[in-house]
């Protein structure tokens, strides 16, 4: 009999501190990166992009992001339709400030470049956001290797306080392209050579700006790991440092953490055109600093590829399909806790009062050798 009340007691121990620890700290935030796809179909009669969302599925387009709402929405290649794609999300989201469209008014003739970036950011309204843009130091090709350094292109960063109160940065950017044939030739060393300066630039400003604060990093970033420097280059290099650790949520999620290896040769690309071996252009990073009492977790990633599609059910609404991810966010400080004092921890339970061999992701009913009994969600 006493087992039963001993079990009863701590199935509701466990209500208790379930309903407690979800009405205090359970929380999410979702991300999605997308490129627009908004170039004009022609600039001085000359055929630019053709195929292109245009006018019509940039309000298609709109109205997908409405339809599947995250906290927010970091957008590349917004130039041309910027109140098109505004259009039917302005029901639910913010924005930062529209750079210009390819307005050749505005070139800048002496360096032959438009001062536009063609970065967005669209936010629920719930949240506060602060924006500062900064351009990449360089860029490569003017009239060939996809042209990159006719626009002014770089990086967005953001600081955002979400309506609980939390705090994260977030990087929104669009890196140099490389063109399928010199990719294909093996030729798009140029290109591969200045994204990792774009990389490196990009991970100085993270760390000068690095403080308490989770950072997601997200945006067309035109590299592949098997391709690109970015794992030593940018994630290592961040995790050496002993401020931070870093991780791709698609790798994370989709790969057990395995990053693939680095190749030399030509590139050569799925049946779609545009990944490789599964591996989009477009990433999702995350960062946490090691100093914060809170941390974000991944618990999903989705590229859609079946519901941002034309009337034909393949073709994209835009050049990608959009690349979405889920974090929680959890306090560091319980886990921590668990081990202030001479206490330790001698039995785990599930929420269900099932005994752990130990702590596993979620929520956890640890028994300490003091008698006590705490929450952990892990």
């Amino acid at each position: 009999m006493k087992k039963i009340y001993s079990k009863i007691l701590l199935l509701f121990i466990a209500a208790v501190c379930t309903a407690n620890l979800f009405a205090q700290s359970s929380q999410t935030f979702s991300v999605t990166s997308l490129n627009a796809d908004g170039l004009p179909a022609t600039i001085l009669f000359v055929k630019v992009n053709e195929e292109g969302p245009g006018a019509k599925y940039s309000k298609v387009i709109s109205q997908y992001l409405t339809n599947h709402p995250v906290d927010f929405v970091g957008l590349q290649e917004n130039f041309d339709f910027d109140e098109e794609l505004y259009s039917s999300a302005s029901s639910i989201y913010l924005r930062d400030e529209f750079s210009g469209g390819i307005d050749l008014s505005l070139a800048d003739f002496v360096n032959l470049k438009v001062p536009c970036d063609g970065l967005t950011g669209y936010w629920k309204k719930q949240h506060k956001v602060k924006m500062e843009r900064v351009a990449w130091k360089e860029n490569y090709g003017k009239f060939d290797h996809s042209n990159d350094d006719l626009c002014t292109k770089g990086f967005r960063r953001y600081e955002l306080t979400t309506q609980d109160g939390i705090d994260l940065r977030l990087y929104n950017m669009h890196m140099d392209a490389s063109t399928d044939e010199d990719e294909a030739a093996g030729k798009d060393g140029p290109d591969r050579e200045c994204r990792l300066k774009q990389w490196i630039q990009l991970r100085d400003d993270i760390m000068a700006h690095m403080d308490d604060k989770p950072v997601i990093v997200m945006g067309d970033m035109n590299s592949y790991y098997a391709r690109d420097e970015v794992k030593a280059n940018f994630i290592e290099a961040i995790q050496e440092s002993g401020h931070a650790t870093v991780s791709d949520v698609w790798i994370e999620l989709e790969r057990d953490g395995r990053y693939p290896e680095h190749e030399d040769g030509p590139v050569m690309k799925d049946d779609d055109g545009w990944s490789r071996k599964g591996e989009t252009l477009d990433k999702i990073l995350y960062i946490n600093p090691v100093n914060s009492n809170i941390r974000l977790r991944p618990i999903s990633v989705s590229i859609d590829r079946t519901g941002y599609v034309r009337e034909d059910g393949k073709t994209p609404l835009g050049d990608h399909f959009p690349l979405s991810a889920t974090f929680v966010v959890e306090s560091t400080t319980d886990i921590d806790n668990l081990y202030a004092g001479d206490s330790r921890i001698e039995t785990i339970y599930s929420v269900d009062g099932r005994q752990l061999p130990r702590l596993q992701r979620g929520l956890n009913i640890v028994r300490m050798s003091d008698g006590t009994t705490r929450k952990i969600r892990y």
